[in-house]
Formats: structure tokens, sequence, C-alpha cells
């Protein structure tokens, strides 16, 4: 099997969809070529959008900043958990994914619902969300960056008056980390090579990413 890499990054545009709250996303020309000899772009957005990830600083106080990650936790061999067949708004118990998990797991776990197929949608803040003891028995079996095809691994649709991030304050409160709004994970097999590569943003609670599968025989050998 020849080596091959696939993009798991939903492109950065203008108006595209962020957690509700966060900075809307803007990216235009500043500069063109026909009036200024070269082309240059402005594009305003928050440390969260897109395809990003989450440091512990970003619900933990004094956690461990984008500055302070290392990018030899962010990339190896992976476990991606397959996931079909969610409804929206389901909680992930343990039992769910537990056939696929068995023993220790790799540092980097993915979970896949296909939910990133309505990206941009109403529909899509309405997502399956990871059951805190889920994330627990994840954590206690070795996992320390949890990627997701969804908005958050919590849910998004929260009563009002409320505002609760339970495994976020699980794996970042263990100096974990999270990738959010992965898309394409579906596809891959059910250990590859994952590399997710953050915005040095210094001393940020987020960056978005240019996150990377890598499949093939080299697995094997690694």
């Amino acid at each position: 099997m020849l080596e091959r890499y696939i993009d798991l990054t939903h492109p950065i545009s203008s108006g595209m969809q962020v957690y509700p709250g966060d900075p809307e996303v803007a990216a235009g020309h500043s500069l063109t070529i026909q009036e200024n000899g070269v082309s240059v772009s402005a594009i305003h957005l928050g440390s969260h959008s897109g395809t990003h990830i989450d440091a512990p600083c970003h619900s933990i106080e004094g956690g461990r900043t984008i500055s302070d990650i290392g990018l030899d936790e962010l990339s190896g061999v992976a476990a991606i958990v397959q996931i079909p067949g969610l409804s929206a708004g389901e909680e992930i118990s343990f039992s769910r994914i537990a056939d696929q998990i068995a023993g220790a797991v790799p540092p980097i776990v993915i979970l896949a619902t296909g939910w990133d197929r309505i990206f941009g949608t109403e529909g899509y803040l309405d997502h399956p969300y990871l059951a805190p003891d889920a994330a627990a028995e994840l954590l206690d079996r070795g996992m320390r960056v949890l990627g997701v095809d969804t908005l958050s691994p919590d849910s998004t649709q929260q009563q009002e008056g409320s505002f609760e991030l339970p495994v976020h304050d699980l794996i970042l409160g263990r100096s974990g980390l999270i990738v959010e709004n992965l898309r394409g994970v579906t596809d891959l097999p059910a250990r590859c090579w994952i590399g997710v590569f953050p915005l040095p943003l210094q001393d940020g609670d987020g960056a978005p990413v240019r996150a990377v599968a890598r499949t093939g025989e080299f697995l094997l050998e690694n």
C-alpha cells in the first residue's frame, strides 16, 4: 500500500460557521495586483475558528498555552473510532465505543461521527457529544489528544442560563488537548498516522490547525 495524505481540515472562508458567540470570520483583499502590484488579504478570525485545537488554558485557569505544546504531542498513530448512525444531540456512552477500544489506546483518539457532512448548517449545532465518563475512561486508557468531527465534544445545545463543558474540563484539566471540526475522518482506517499543526499563536488559548492523515504500510514499521 502506497502512502497517502488526506486533508482533514475545513477551509477558512468569510462567514464560515463558528461556535455561537465566537468572533465571525472575515477574509478579503487588502491589497490587489491591479492597484498595489501585489495581492495581500486581510483576515479576521477567532482562535477557535474552523478546524482548530483547544489548549488547556481555554477552560482551565493557568493551563498550558499553545506556546507550551510540542508538535510531537500532536502527531503519531491514532485510533479512529467509527460511530455511525448517531442522532442529533445524542450522548455517546463508553459502551457505544467499547468494542473498538480494547485495553490501552494510543495518545490520539479520533471520534468519527460523520457530522462534518453538515458543517455550516443549523443542524451542525445539535451534534452528538461525548459522555464525561467515556472521556474519563479514554484518559485512563492513555488518551492525551481527543479529536472530533463536530463543533465540540461537549453539547452545544445547552439549557438557557447554563454553560458547562465537562469533557473539556476533564481533558484540558489533565493537560490534554482537544481538536474540533475535523472532516473526512469517517474515511480513515482504524489506525493511521495523524498530524495536527497549529498556528504558533504566542500564549494562545487555541489556534486554527492544518490536520492531516497519513495511511500506508509505514505504520507497520513504526
